[in-house]
């Protein structure tokens, strides 16, 4: 009997011709699991070895001719060999053809997803780019370097590196593990006969080195360096370096030829990160080869100097944190609290009493903040005061979040409050969750009115572990949530449950006050009794 295998996929099983086929005999297809210009990735047994889960891509042409066929399986040969030396490269285990001369190859079932995936809801942390810009470099340096075929080496250039055959395997227990796929396929595919230079870069057009548009078939490594910078660019800063008005081949052809990379800063103010790393990835991003790292050893060589670097300032950080059991659940936020000083409003925000959230990229980590604009005196009345964190939401209805913080002022019993909505199904509200979700703190950056330019204080505000809890299932509940009602409308009904909360808000402060400061809650419960009264004239 064959063993179960849990259907992990997000992709949505549709009819399918091969769904429950036996391929070559062995190979039974249970689900699809991903498709793209180049195939379809199935979920499949191997009744052979028990049922043992493996996966099948079967790709999106015919082999015309023999010389075809021996020209694929010497590329699954490739494949095999190099998953066998390098456990950053997916291992290939086998390959044929359905009864329709498609061809298709076996490899490992790998439980993840693909960095561009990841991309959409999460962000990295400098450390993190660190750890999977390093194992991306590991899988390229093995087939760089070459596999033995008829008794000489070849250099293996990957040809297609981009955020999709980038797979990432997390389970908390270990360092997540990264591995590259297709090797081989992409050269294989762009060689098969009747293919124009054009359809050969379907779906890569974003990572495609200058030199691999212009059709040279003899491309080296600096191609796929490239090609790593791009994916560096993004996972630092969250957007691609190259601005395009459409998809064309033309137009890639010229960003990737004419278009200077920007600054990180210019893509994405609230990213920090080292010079050093900066001009490595500027370097990567040459448009002439000779300008690049020339191999990847001198990449390696540069990350590894950044790692050490991140991981002294990270200890020497460590090593001031007091017996204190808020700072042992929270970590030190002194260096980040000085970066958020450094801040300005941006320029496309009104000078006005407005607050909105932001993501805060630091050597530390990424940290999510809360920047708001308020007179000068009513920062000095509030900064430092008791506060509250709360989150409303409706689910059910629509993924979205009311995020408010509750300032209180105990001398004169004023309280401020300060809100702002977070869409789920937008990419910037899934992250700035995940963010509060897993840091357990935020920043509050306050910016005066009368100078506007520059923050001049900041608070940090810490979530307890159900609220931290609260929203990781929120989030989990948004992938296949259902909307029953806009985003505006959703605004308007939290909007209101907000302003009926707010009393009980208040309620819950008194509660979690010091017991013995009696005057206090005195004061808390007059403004509590003002307010309650006020709601009851409306």
């Amino acid at each position: 009997m064959l063993n179960p295998i849990p259907n992990v996929t997000n992709v949505k099983t549709e009819l399918d011709v091969y769904i429950g086929k036996l391929l070559n005999n062995r190979y039974l297809i249970r689900d699809l699991i991903g498709k793209g210009g180049m195939g379809r990735v199935y979920l499949a047994e191997d009744v052979a070895k028990g049922g043992m889960p493996v996966a099948v891509k079967i790709l999106s042409l015919s082999l015309g001719s023999q010389q075809m066929t021996q020209r694929f399986a010497r590329e699954i040969f490739i494949g095999a060999q190099l998953g066998r030396k390098s456990k950053n490269i997916v291992r290939m285990f086998s390959y044929g053809v359905t009864e329709e001369n498609i061809p298709y190859y076996v490899m490992e079932y790998l439980q993840g997803k693909n960095l561009k995936r990841i991309l959409k809801t999460q962000t990295f942390s400098i450390t993190k780019v660190l750890d999977i810009s390093n194992q991306i470099c590991l899988g390229l340096q093995c087939a760089h370097q070459g596999i033995i075929l008829k008794g000489e080496n070849y250099p293996i250039v990957h040809r297609d590196i981009k955020p999709e055959n980038i797979f990432i395997i997390e389970d908390g227990k270990k360092e997540p593990l990264v591995k590259i796929l297709d090797f081989g396929i992409a050269k294989f595919l762009t060689e098969r006969s009747g293919m124009t230079l054009t359809d050969s870069f379907i779906g890569s057009l974003p990572y495609c080195s200058p030199e691999h548009m212009e059709g040279r078939k003899l491309l080296d490594v600096r191609s796929d360096i490239y090609s790593l910078g791009i994916l560096m660019f993004e996972m630092f800063t969250g957007k691609h370096p190259f601005h395009t008005t459409s998809n064309s081949f033309g137009i890639w052809y010229q960003a990737h030829h004419f278009q200077a990379p920007p600054a990180f800063a210019e893509v994405n103010s609230q990213v920090v990160v080292p010079d050093q790393l900066q001009k490595l990835v500027m370097r990567c991003l040459a448009k002439e080869v000779s300008d690049r790292p020339q191999n990847i050893k001198e990449i390696l060589e540069i990350l590894e100097q950044v790692k050490s670097e991140v991981a002294i300032a990270s200890n020497s950080s460590t090593e001031r944190v007091e017996s204190n059991p808020i700072l042992q659940i929270v970590p030190l936020t002194s260096f980040t609290e000085k970066e958020c000083l450094q801040k300005s409003w941006p320029k496309n925000r009104p000078i006005a009493t407005i607050g909105f959230p932001s993501l805060l990229h630091t050597l530390q980590g990424t940290v999510p903040t809360f920047w708001a604009m308020l007179p000068q005196q009513e920062i000095n009345k509030f900064f430092k005061k008791s506060h509250g964190t709360e989150f409303i939401a409706k689910i059910n209805v629509y993924p979205m979040i009311l995020w408010s913080t509750l300032l209180y002022n105990t001398q004169n019993s004023q309280a401020k409050w300060l809100s702002c909505f977070l869409d789920m199904k937008d990419n910037k509200g899934q992250k700035i969750l995940r963010s509060l979700a897993e840091t357990g703190f935020y920043h509050l950056l306050f910016f005066p009115l009368e100078e506007p330019h520059k923050c001049t204080k900041v608070m940090t505000l810490t979530l307890n572990a159900n609220q931290r809890q609260q929203l990781l299932d929120w989030l989990g509940s948004s992938q296949n949530a259902n909307e029953f009602i806009s985003a505006k409308q959703a605004k308007i009904i939290l909007k209101a449950d907000y302003e009926r909360l707010k009393s009980s808000i208040l309620r819950k402060m008194v509660a979690n006050l010091p017991k013995n400061d009696d005057n206090l809650k005195s004061k808390i419960m007059k403004l509590f009794y003002t307010f309650f009264q006020m709601i009851l004239r409306r």
